[in-house]
Parts: C-alpha cells; sequence; structure tokens
C-alpha cells in the first residue's frame, strides 16, 4: 500500500471542514536541520503529519500555529531561523548551524480544490509547479525539467516560492533476486518508485515483492523498451549471473539516465569493462557507478541494500 503523502493528509482534514496549518521549509544553508521541501501540517487538535526538523525550531512554530487556529488567523507568515544557540532575536537556541526559512499557511475551505489538483499531480507523477507567495497558494504548469524548487526572497512582502510537485524519481532494478526485493524495500522509503525487471519466470523474490509499481518478465534483449532515459530515470544492474549484467549494460549503458550502477565486484567490473571495449565508450563509463553502494562491507542483501541506498543519498544530495 503506497504511503499517505502530506497533500491527501490535507485534503482529508479540509473535507472534514478542518482548518489546517502548512508548514514549509522554502530555503536552507549549513546544517539546518529542516532542508528545502520539509514540510508539516497539523489542524487544532494538534494531530499533525511530517516534520521541518523537529527540535525547538518546529516546537514554536507548532504553537504559533495552534495560536493562529484558534483566533482564525489565515495572513501567510515567513519566519526567518538562524540555528545558534544565542541570545540574538532570530535564534533558534539550538547548535547544529546553519539557517533555514520556512512559511506558515494556513488552509481554508478554499483551498480545498487546489489541494486536489497538487495530490492528483504527486499521485499520478504529472508534475505542476506549486507557488507560494505572501498573497497565498498557487498552482502552474510545469516546464521541461524544471529546478526542483526555487525561492526569491526581496523584502518580507515580496518572495515567491516555487516547487515542482509530482517529479517522481525512477527507479529501474534489473534483477529480481534477494537484493533487487531488498533494495525496492529502501527505494520506496526514499519516495522512488520502483519498477523490477527480470526474465526468469516463477522467481520467488518477484513474486515476493509486494512494493515494486510494476513487476515485468521480459528477455533482458528487451529491456532496452522497458527503461526511459531521463533526469528522472535510476538504473541498478543486478541480475543472477555476469553474463546478463553484461549484455544489459552493453544495450544500457551508452543511454541518458540520471544514474546508472552495476553491482559486483571490482574484478567482475574490470572484466565486463575489458569485454564491453569498443561497445562501451569510456566516457559512457565515466557515468556508470560500479560497483554500487559505499564500501561498508556489507554482505546480507538487506546491508547490500542500505549501502546502495547510503550511496543514492550521498548522490541526490551531492
Amino acid at each position: 500500500m503506497a504511503k499517505q503523502t502530506i497533500w491527501q493528509w490535507l485534503v482529508s482534514a479540509l473535507q472534514q471542514h478542518k482548518t489546517a496549518a502548512l508548514f514549509l521549509v522554502v530555503d536552507s544553508k549549513g546544517s539546518s536541520p529542516g532542508k528545502t521541501g520539509a514540510k508539516m501540517a497539523m489542524i487544532l487538535d494538534k494531530d499533525s503529519f511530517g516534520t521541518i526538523g523537529g527540535g525547538k525550531v518546529e516546537h514554536d512554530l507548532n504553537k504559533y500555529a495552534l495560536k493562529c487556529l484558534n483566533n482564525g488567523e489565515h495572513e501567510i507568515h515567513l519566519f526567518h531561523k538562524k540555528h545558534h544557540s544565542s541570545s540574538a532575536f532570530d535564534t533558534s537556541g539550538q547548535v547544529c548551524g546553519g539557517e533555514q526559512t520556512v512559511v506558515l499557511v494556513i488552509c481554508q475551505q478554499c483551498d480545498l480544490s487546489l489541494l486536489q489538483k497538487i495530490q492528483l499531480a504527486e499521485d499520478s507523477g504529472q508534475a505542476i509547479i506549486l507557488e507560494i507567495t505572501p498573497q497565498g497558494l498557487n498552482s502552474i504548469p510545469c516546464m521541461e525539467n524544471p529546478a526542483k524548487s526555487s525561492f526569491n526572497y526581496h523584502h518580507e512582502t515580496d518572495w515567491r516560492y516555487q516547487e515542482v510537485i509530482g517529479l517522481r524519481k525512477c527507479a529501474y532494478i534489473i534483477g529480481g533476486g534477494h537484493i533487487g526485493l531488498a533494495l525496492t524495500h529502501m527505494l520506496v522509503l526514499l519516495d522512488y518508485d520502483v519498477t523490477v525487471i527480470d526474465q526468469r519466470t516463477a522467481v520467488k523474490t518477484m513474486e515476493d515483492n509486494a512494493l515494486a509499481s510494476q513487476k515485468r518478465i521480459i528477455p533482458y534483449t528487451e529491456i532496452g523498451n522497458e527503461v526511459v532515459d531521463g533526469l528522472q530515470s535510476y538504473v541498478f544492474v543486478m541480475t543472477h549471473s555476469h553474463e546478463t549484467d553484461q549484455q544489459v549494460v552493453e544495450l544500457l549503458g551508452g543511454r541518458n539516465f540520471k544514474y546508472f550502477g552495476v553491482l559486483g565486484s571490482r574484478r567482475k567490473i574490470g572484466l565486463m569493462k575489458k569485454n564491453l571495449n569498443g561497445k562501451i565508450s569510456e566516457r559512457s563509463w565515466q557515468s556508470i557507478h560500479a560497483p554500487i553502494g559505499l564500501p561498508i562491507k556489507s554482505q546480507t542483501p538487506v546491508e547490500i541494500a542500505v549501502s546502495i541506498a547510503a550511496e543514492l543519498i550521498q548522490f541526490d544530495n551531492a
């Protein structure tokens, strides 16, 4: 079952004729506890969803939001927080360092249709841009290859935040074995839309994989038709043999993906590179992550999946 999103939570609250407070981190620098795009929502009975980093900042902002909800205030507020243990007015008292700008939006019945539109975009993967200004929430069509988010600030009454909603990271796991099953679990937790592909039939780990959005049984010779190029595509090659890994790499290695990685030992990767000399360019090899996973001496399928997920977090946050 797909996990609930903050937009689904907000729509449900408004459909129950409740007013909800939405916090959204629109800018962050340094080691602030909640990065840009982090979101949290709450209603008057203190039921909440999500987090903007926790700690004293979140606690104090929650108190402020409850005051707004109690008093029927609907103005949009912008908060600038510096995370240093100082007596300065705008500091949080935390010692993690960094800075964080948070917007508070009180969502009312008049926002329901817009929130439903945003929810639909996220659920369907049809991207739109959420825009927040001092005047309120809005949505605009999504351009090709947009920046994930942007915050332009001039002064307290002149700023604009935009974030792409529904731009899903698509993971293609080529090989439905034990590591593919464990990696599916990790990637779903990281909000990837996962497709698992194998050419073997009646593979129990494929049958047991209930979290993948799609499971495809096709010959690897047809893999090129199943995997979509693009900046949201992440490809992981981990088939049941060196020969089929090499076959997939030969077919996909020169394509345009955000991330392309191959599971295996350094010896195996070196042999594959030698065998594919003249078929995969040196430039393409430079963009291939092989072997995948951080070097944490992982052994079990779950440990290997953790090492790959950790590398992806490092890669996406670079």
